[in-house]
């Protein structure tokens, strides 16, 4: 470590040769002592040391001199080095000038000229000390400073936690309440009316309410689906198992799964995905993130409406946007669609029911393979949802 300065200041050369034997004899080399013969040389001296990084634990400076006096020689060190320890040495010092060093520089002591050899040393000593224990208190403040920044960001973290895990339990729970419990009631419902009447409906009606039974018990089993996904998610018990695979193929394989809801609603899909782009990421989640954006994609379209599912490249990763000409969302729908404190469940154009949960997975799963999801939407025209996934090494 660089030694520390004491800087004295004096007109008088004999004085200046007195402080800086005085001083080496007493600290042995311990610390530099420089001199200067002007105040104006001195502060020009100090702000250079500064400059350079160094630290002055104690300026020493006569009162009367030509050109610029001590207690302003004092005063502009103060504003330079606040924590510098100012003493003022002189035998011909006013009330006005002391007052003046105390009042603006912070002056430590006044000494008069004749000094006593002890008596400076002792004072320099406790000027350094105090210095000294200013640094290491001012270093314990920013240590404590930072401690309790990195413990507020501890609690922070903490309590978000906590928050999304509660919002996860009612989450859970309101589906399980709710929304897995009303299409069972539909289910129920459906098949004791036909068990009841079977010989007296009509065979049409019959098979109306089969079509209604196959679509529920779907429509329940791709929630299940996607609850169960879930619930494996936030345990941990799930994990990213990446591989090499053409997304092409993912599409086509979910659009045979979902092709009957799209048919139903006479929804055109256009699978314009490249089938040269191979990915690496968990080949399951990508599925599930395909197959829930395209059904949501076929629940709020229009009947007769269009879905196009394309593909880009860019900077190292492949785009997937799932895009229809459906209902549209306004921004504040957009903003709380991937959290789970979005209260507002949409149903389909078909009064399709759905819970947000799908979206929800979604974004876990893109952002768990290193890519990212978001959507662009108006009302009335439709929505986009795209995401990314990283390029497969040839």
């Amino acid at each position: 470590m660089e030694k520390q300065t004491i800087l004295c200041v004096d007109d008088e050369e004999i004085i200046l040769e007195a402080l800086q034997e005085q001083l080496d004899s007493c600290f042995d080399g311990e610390y530099n002592i420089e001199t200067s013969d002007s105040g104006e040389d001195a502060l020009e001296y100090f702000e250079e040391l500064i400059a350079e990084g160094q630290q002055v634990p104690v300026i020493i400076s006569d009162y009367i001199m030509p050109g610029m006096k001590g207690d302003e020689l004092l005063k502009r060190v103060h504003e330079l080095s606040p924590g510098s320890l100012k003493i003022l040495l002189t035998g011909q010092a006013s009330i006005e000038g002391i007052s003046n060093a105390i009042n603006n520089a912070q002056l430590y002591r006044y000494i008069a000229k004749p000094w006593d050899k002890d008596d400076l040393v002792l004072t320099v000593k406790e000027a350094i000390k105090s210095f000294l224990q200013e640094i290491k208190i001012r270093k314990q403040n920013e240590e404590l400073l930072i401690l309790n920044a990195s413990l507020e960001d501890q609690v922070a973290k903490r309590t978000e936690e906590l928050r999304l895990a509660n919002a996860s339990k009612d989450k859970f729970f309101s589906i399980i309440a709710h929304d897995l419990k009303s299409p069972f009631n539909a289910l129920l419902g459906l098949s004791e009316i036909m068990i009841e009447n079977w010989e007296v409906l009509p065979d049409e009606d019959k098979m109306e309410f089969i079509k209604d039974i196959n679509e529920s018990s779907k429509s329940t089993f791709n929630l299940l689906k996607n609850l169960l996904e879930w619930t494996r998610s936030q345990t941990g018990r799930i994990k990213v198992e990446p591989d090499k695979f053409y997304p092409a193929e993912i599409v086509d394989e979910n659009f045979k799964v979902l092709r009957q809801h799209a048919e139903s609603k006479k929804i055109t899909i256009e699978n314009n995905v490249d089938n040269t782009f191979l990915c690496y990421a968990d080949k399951n989640m990508i599925s599930t993130v395909f197959r829930n954006l395209i059904s949501n994609a076929i629940k709020f379209t229009h009947p007769d409406g269009k879905i196009i599912i394309s593909s880009s490249e860019k900077d190292g990763f492949y785009s997937f946007c799932i895009k229809d000409d459906g209902i549209g969302m306004d921004e504040e729908t957009q903003k709380e669609l991937f959290t789970l404190s979005n209260k507002s469940q949409r149903t389909g154009t078909s009064q399709e029911s759905g819970t947000g949960l799908g979206l929800i997975l979604c974004k876990e799963f893109v952002e768990k393979n290193k890519g990212g999801i978001s959507v662009s939407s108006k009302m009335n025209e439709g929505s986009t949802f795209c995401f990314t996934l990283p390029k497969a090494e040839e």
